[in-house]
């Protein structure tokens, strides 16, 4: 099994002192170093369509790519240099498309979503994994006044079902093996996820996200235990939420309404049981990868050296 680490640790949705500084090429140069410092030799960046029309150097678009390194092989290059040794894979969240009309999120997602898999082939990625669904609170937006939600919802899904096995040949065709999460206020959270896949006319796998389905009332260990041979990434994030208040149904169900911060902690600093995990993982024979995730850090020197020292004195990697 291969443990790295995801882009997500770096905040670029939220304003804070110096956010500019994460849309330049030294910062994320720098950063690659650190993160092979902490012990980390492998990436899943997170693509995001929307700094094609921005400052190029965020990498986590083909165009910045091509305009900062002149293609993937330099870019790659760099990479090993600065002591990360690969891409293992790439994630893709539609929930930006989804503002209140489903035939434009269908097709900018049906149209963007192929381009990250572009990337996750000329990257050398195994994996694409994308969110399976928009948030509760986006959906209802687009879910005509008048109209019973429950059956907005299903139609909403069987969509959802068409355009995932569509991307899913297309990964086939790129090389690349198809994931989808079910973060906690999709309409796939929880244990919704499995028989959706099951259902899929596609080979389709589940990316196993331990504090989503924690914060979804469901126990990862369990889930993750019973839905084994279906489940082709996992995702080693930490949280101690309890959704005591329907937090996924609001509009920013990361930073639920009742509470002083954030749904995602640092590794080692929720309730998420990581060394049952890895146990389960390795006695079950997975042989994917792991991708540690700080998401949306405070701190990202500090999360990273966490993730480390977890991984080190309770895991003995």
């Amino acid at each position: 099994m291969k443990i790295g680490f995801s882009s997500d640790l770096v905040n670029l949705n939220y304003h804070a002192p110096n956010r500019n500084r994460y849309e330049s090429v030294y910062y994320w140069e720098e950063l690659y170093t650190l993160i092979s410092a902490a012990g980390f030799k492998y990436l899943e960046m997170g693509y995001n369509p929307k700094w094609d029309f921005g400052r190029s150097g965020i990498p986590l678009v083909n165009r910045s790519i091509e305009l900062v390194y002149g293609g993937f092989e330099n870019y790659l290059k760099l990479l090993h240099e600065s002591g990360i040794e690969g891409i293992t894979s790439v994630s893709f969240d539609p929930n930006m498309f989804c503002g209140g009309n489903t035939d434009m999120y269908f097709g900018a997602v049906g149209f963007l979503a192929p381009q990250a898999i572009a990337y996750a082939k000329s990257s050398g990625a195994e994996v694409f994994t994308m969110t399976a669904t928009p948030s509760y609170y986006s959906v209802k937006k687009c879910c005509p006044e008048g109209e019973s939600f429950e059956k907005f919802e299903e139609e909403f899904l069987d969509k959802t079902a068409s355009l995932i096995e569509e991307l899913a040949k297309k990964a086939e065709e790129a090389g690349v093996k198809m994931c989808i999460r079910n973060d906690y206020w999709t309409l796939l959270r929880g244990n919704k996820i499995v028989d959706f896949v099951k259902n899929l006319n596609a080979k389709v796998y589940i990316d196993a996200d331990t504090a989503n389905l924690k914060a979804a009332g469901v126990c990862p260990e369990a889930f993750i235990k019973d839905n084994l041979e279906n489940i082709g990434l996992v995702h080693f994030s930490d949280t101690d939420f309890v959704d005591d208040q329907e937090a996924y149904l609001q509009p920013l169900p990361e930073f639920p309404a009742k509470r002083s911060t954030k749904v995602f902690k640092d590794m080692g600093r929720g309730t998420v049981d990581f060394v049952k995990i890895y146990e389960i993982l390795k006695d079950g024979g997975y042989d994917g990868n792991i991708i540690c995730n700080a998401r949306n850090s405070y701190d990202q020197c500090r999360s990273l050296l966490r993730a480390r020292r977890y991984l080190q004195t309770k895991l003995g990697q």
